[in-house]
Parts: structure tokens; sequence; C-alpha cells
């Protein structure tokens, strides 16, 4: 039986041939991260770029499953992971922070980018070097029972740096959320790779998990922002 064969009829030989042939990098081995390399890896992506500086806590676990059990680096226990559940997944991993720096160099090779990161200070950074570099990027974010995802794609819809407001770190953070926005991300980004459905550019869908809530907005690029402004023409 062909491991794909539940999913082909939904993207097509076509659709998968371009899943195993796709660069996706996931930035952030965080919550989000994990479900999103999941759900990645065993829909067949081929190549994965996988990047996050950290290392395993016990406060991690009650949303980082992949590390169960582990400690040390979180891509060390990404890579073993990923290896385990595709034989077809490269995996490349970067053991760093992202700066203005070096993240022109990681995702140099990518098709997609997804942000996994936990603060804005990070997103914001990741938000410019793809702008610069012309690579679509999908964003979650999850926080207590909400959530929030959308799609940048340069030059065509607001970017991140339109509508992020204050920056936040160590949010309190429930799995079952976690794992719903991580799925989304991970869905979009396989919308984007296959061109099946519709996409979440320029719209932002936010999640109320308290009071079972989806909504869809329409979000706009800012006038003079400082971000985008010299993209669009």
């Amino acid at each position: 039986m062909n491991r794909f064969e539940r999913q082909i009829p939904v993207f097509g030989q076509k659709g998968q041939k371009e899943i195993l042939n796709s660069s996706v990098a996931v930035i952030g081995c965080g919550g989000l991260g994990c479900n999103v390399i999941t759900q990645l890896a065993l829909a067949g992506v081929g190549h994965l770029i996988i990047v996050d500086f950290d290392t395993i806590s016990e406060s991690d676990l009650n949303r980082q499953f992949v590390h169960s059990g582990k400690c040390g680096k979180k891509t060390k226990s990404m890579k073993e992971w990923v290896s385990k559940i595709s034989s077809e997944s490269e995996i490349i991993v970067f053991d760093e922070r992202i700066c203005r720096d070096n993240t022109a160099n990681i995702i140099a090779k990518a098709d997609i980018v997804v942000d996994c990161t936990d603060n804005n200070d990070s997103r914001l950074i990741l938000n410019d070097i793809i702008l610069q570099n012309n690579i679509p990027m999908v964003y979650g974010a999850a926080e207590e029972m909400f959530g929030q995802i959308t799609v940048v794609i340069p030059g065509k819809t607001p970017c991140l740096g339109c509508f992020l407001g204050n920056d936040t770190n160590s949010s309190p953070s429930v799995g079952a959320c976690v794992s719903v926005i991580g799925s989304l991300q991970a869905m979009e980004a396989l919308k984007l790779i296959t061109g099946k459905g519709n996409i979440l550019k320029g719209r932002l869908l936010t999640v109320n998990m308290e009071k079972n809530i989806f909504e869809i907005v329409d979000i706009k690029r800012r006038k003079n922002c400082a971000h985008c402004q010299t993209y669009f023409y």
C-alpha cells in the first residue's frame, strides 16, 4: 500500500510529487513547530529545514510532545523524531537563534517559511528577511485558548509589520490549542505547495477555543509600513 494513498486523492499525483520535491523551513521547534514539522513530514515534504536554539525543559512538555522523555537541544530531538516518522524527508538543522545576520542564509533554499517563533521580535526579523528574499511565509501564534494564522506573500499581501502589536513573551499555552494552530499552519503550507484550496493571504484566521469561534477577517496593508512599503509599487 502506498503510504500516501489516502491523501493523493486530495492533492493528486502531481500535487504529491510537488510535496515530495518541496523545501520548507520551520523556524521554531516548540509547541507550534512540533505540530507543523510532524504534519509536514508525515505528508511527505522532501526537505525540512529546522531552526531552533533552545534546549528542552520540563515546562515545555505540556505541548511539545516530540521532546517527551528527552533532554538537550530541541533540534536534535526533532531530527531524531522526523527520521523515525518519514524516510522521505531530508532534514537540515540549524541550532541557532535567528537574527538579521544569519536568517537569509538559513532560508535561502526554502520554497516556504513557516513561522513558529514565540515573540514578535523574532517574527518581525523573519518577516523582513522573507520580504527581502521573496519567500512566502505562513504565520501562526497561540496563547491561552486563542490563536491566529495568516499567509504573507511578499509584494502581494500585508506583512506582519502591518498588524502585529506589542511584543509578548512566555505566554500561557494549552497544548490542545497549540496543536490546532500548528495543524492549520501545516495545512496552509501544503496548500501553498500544491496550489490546492484557498490560502489565507490578506486574511487573518482568528481562533477562540474558549467560545468555539473561528473567524476570518481581512487585513489591510498599513500605509507607510516600515517593513513592507518598499515591496509595493
